[in-house]
């Protein structure tokens, strides 16, 4: 067994010079005909003349024409110096011009405990805290057929060991940080929360499928435009539309740390992530994130942003963990402050135990820890239910949830159990 101090979520952040993402001045479109794939193809088709566009005007200031499309959020990636992005900032067609920053986890909140095997890390399989503590041993009682089969989930993380023996494989890896074509983690973070979800022994939904975009590299950092393209790949793993193969939903345990000064955020500031959000949202992806570790701060970006589902730690004893981020968040959009209770809802996220790289086990703590928890409880609820739409499952996750609503816990404790229930109608 062997201790390990290592960062867990909160990131902060530096200029990843000359490079920087452009968001694109677009006119409102109807979607709410449209599924996953008409919506992507809409995206694409509008996004593509503004590319273009964007091409034409680099073109003609003698500037490199390559650009990297992001429809998703209908934008694009630039390498340019500041004087230019000042300049394309300017123009009419353009919304907005944003640094390309890069992200890096900080300080740890606690230690990790590394073991060769469950029993070395004195735990019991049957008897976990945290699934014990949501219900899961009564999920299996009442409804044994439920173990996230035929449901697609999407981790965007550090990678994932290949051929853990307590994982059942990943259907789709992509690699964001050294292009490698296999499955990897050379950090642990994305192993350990990939294995909550869909462990066969420390998980939830064991017979999920796993689609893993590593978006971090070994020392814990990525910069906003490979997790950007990140996001938009898992909206279509494929590159083609007309398959579905998407998740039904992205488990997202990291986050940046907003300004601990300030009491209100502009939230045209993250837009790119804002927009990204939104998109997983229309295209029938449950978005949920990591509340962040930030303690009385609020809950950190893109988990603190109004439509995605933010997740806090509790203890053992089902208090709030000290390191887990509280709210409200506060947004000014536009002459508005909007005032967002956060996070959303609270899982265990103390001494959780899971898998780790190297075919180890590993207790750990964070909201990162937190997280999977409701991502794998997400699962069971569309295998229940695979017609449940976001806003359906987040009405039943609040009303399923042990209440204590108010800025630390938000809506309350996850009660897996309960939600089960309400997703399959019992």
């Amino acid at each position: 067994m062997r201790h390990l101090a290592i960062a867990i979520l909160a990131m902060a952040a530096s200029a990843f010079a000359d490079s920087y993402i452009v968001l694109f001045k677009q006119a409102e479109v109807a979607i709410t005909s449209l599924d996953h794939g008409g919506f992507q193809s809409l995206l694409q088709t509008s996004n593509q003349k503004s590319v273009t566009q964007l091409q034409e005007w680099l073109g003609g200031r003698g500037l490199s024409k390559g650009v990297d499309n992001l429809w998703m959020v209908r934008g694009a990636i630039v390498s340019i110096d500041d004087a230019a992005a000042k300049k394309l900032a300017k123009e009419p067609w353009v919304h907005g011009v944003y640094v390309d920053r890069v992200r890096k986890f900080v300080n740890p909140t606690t230690d990790i405990t590394i073991g060769n095997s469950l029993k070395e890390l004195g735990e019991d399989p049957a008897s976990l805290w945290g699934l014990t503590k949501i219900g899961l041993q009564k999920i299996r009682a009442e409804f044994p057929y439920l173990d996230g089969s035929g449901v697609r989930v999407g981790v965007l993380d550090t990678g994932i060991q290949s051929k853990h023996p307590e994982l059942p494989g990943t259907a789709v890896f992509k690699d964001f940080v050294n292009n490698l074509p296999r499955a990897y983690d050379d950090h642990g973070h994305g192993t350990h929360v990939s294995g909550t979800i869909s462990g066969k022994q420390v998980g939830i939904a064991p017979k999920v499928s796993l689609t893993m975009g590593k978006i971090f590299g070994a020392a814990g950092s990525g910069s906003d435009s490979t997790i950007l393209r990140a996001m938009q790949w898992i909206f279509d793993p494929d590159s083609n539309p007309a398959t579905n193969d998407f998740p039904q939903l992205v488990s997202n345990s990291w986050g940046g740390d907003l300004d601990p000064t300030a009491t209100t955020y502009d939230i045209a500031e993250f837009a790119p992530y804002h927009i990204a959000i939104q998109a997983w949202i229309y295209g029938g992806i449950v978005p949920i994130f990591a509340a962040g570790n930030s303690g009385a701060n609020p809950n950190g970006f893109p988990g603190g942003l109004p439509e995605a589902l933010a997740v806090g730690a509790i203890d053992t004893d089902d208090t709030v963990a000290e390191f887990s981020s509280r709210g409200p968040n506060l947004w000014k959009i536009g002459d508005v402050v909007l005032s967002i209770l956060k996070p959303d809802i609270s899982a265990p996220g103390v001494k959780v135990t899971s898998a780790f790289p190297g075919n180890k086990f590993a207790t750990w703590a964070g909201t990162s820890m937190a997280t999977p928890h409701v991502s794998g409880t997400v699962a069971l609820m569309l295998q229940a239910n695979p017609k449940l739409t976001y806003a359906a499952i987040k009405d039943i996750l609040m009303k399923s949830s042990d209440r204590k609503v108010d800025i630390n816990y938000g809506y309350g404790i996850l009660n897996a159990y309960q939600a089960v229930k309400l997703a399959s109608g019992k």
